[in-house]
């Protein structure tokens, strides 16, 4: 099987059926949780290998209270979009507050330096990691909300159209053959878009607690989205004056089950069946890494994967969803958004996946 690790990124859980499909291609995703012993990923995939929930600085006798504030917050208001926007303090922004800055200012005149003291940068780095969880937990309330309106439109639309065809005398016609894709699609179209502008705030939160804590390095870099990959492209851009080229475009199956057992057992089969040709996918991946040259790439699996989706997941009712593999070129991800290289992973390149 395909035994990269994976890091998925910026949300930090896996709740929605939408996306149970990645885990064809990804057997070892880990996501990042803002509090330990969240429930961020199913318990099945946990349990089969497929996923791994890392904590970055647990919270320890911090953990009730946070979970009591974002308790207060999901009862008191449904709003959370706003109170995403509305959470750029100054450790998120760098922009500090009159009175905070006053303070700083004092504390460093006492001390004769421009440098704050350990004390308080330990309590401002403290601050930070608060705020990154908190915008976290609030981006995770608003997608699971979102989840649960789509889901509930969708069921009254299937009740609309059961009620007009007892009207119109069709209640004794056959039943339609069960579509998934053909559900996904009326769940979707009900769904918000996530704006732009609060991605990029959950992608700074995310990547604070990324930075803060240690793990074993993720080769493979999975953005839940276009705007969350073009973030980590236009990074690569920036710092390296240089597109980052497409050097894969595969499909995922938009839809394997709705609840996490239909979803772990058409998953587990899936790859079980296929376990050989995942293994060249993870081969071919991990060879695309190791490059130093500036070599072209044709990904010649791409037919065959095809081939595979097609016999377990007819396009017709499962639909597809594109995934687009990006190689950063000398620059493992980890080391892209500010992670201190260590030795192993000189001159080894990082692989942005996008789904979408």
């Amino acid at each position: 099987m395909n035994s990269l690790n994976t890091l998925y990124f910026p949300t930090t859980a896996i709740h929605s059926p939408r996306l149970y499909p990645i885990f064809l291609l990804f057997q070892n995703i880990h996501l990042l949780s803002p509090v330990e012993d969240g429930k961020e990923c199913p318990d099945n995939f946990i349990k089969s290998g497929f996923c791994q929930v890392h904590t970055p600085c647990p919270l320890g006798e911090e953990r009730n209270r946070f979970l009591r504030l974002v308790a207060d917050i999901k009862s008191g208001t449904d709003d959370y979009a706003a109170q995403l926007s509305s959470l750029t303090l100054a450790a998120m922004t760098g922009v500090p507050n009159q009175a905070e800055e006053s303070e700083r200012s004092i504390v460093r005149s006492l001390h004769g330096t421009q440098e704050l003291p350990p004390q308080a940068r330990e309590r401002e780095t403290l601050e930070k990691l608060w705020q990154a969880r908190l915008v976290l937990a609030i981006g995770e309330l608003l997608d699971q909300d979102e989840e649960e309106i789509s889901l509930n439109l969708a069921e009254l639309e299937d009740e609309e159209k059961v009620l007009f065809k007892e009207l119109q005398g069709d209640d004794d016609k056959e039943e339609e053959e069960e579509n998934p894709f053909a559900e996904l699609t009326r769940l979707e179209g009900s769904l918000r878009v996530n704006s732009a502008s609060n991605i990029k705030k959950r992608f700074k939160a995310w990547r604070t607690l990324f930075l803060a804590g240690e793990m074993e390095e993720c080769q493979i870099f999975l953005a839940n989205g276009i705007d969350s990959g073009d973030i980590l492209l236009e990074m690569y851009l920036q710092k390296t004056g240089q597109q980052a080229p497409l050097v894969a475009s595969l499909e995922l199956p938009a839809l394997v089950g709705w609840n996490n057992e239909q979803a772990g057992t058409a998953v587990h089969e899936f790859t079980t069946k296929n376990s050989p040709f995942l293994t060249a996918i993870g081969e071919t991946f991990a060879t695309l890494i190791s490059q130093t040259a500036m070599e072209e790439h044709h990904f010649e699996l791409a037919d065959g994967w095809k081939k595979l989706l097609s016999a377990d997941f007819p396009v017709e009712q499962f639909g597809r969803i594109p995934i687009n593999f990006y190689l950063l070129r000398g620059l493992p991800c980890s080391t892209l958004i500010g992670k201190t290289s260590n030795a192993q992973n000189s001159g080894n390149s990082g692989l942005l996946a996008v789904i979408g």
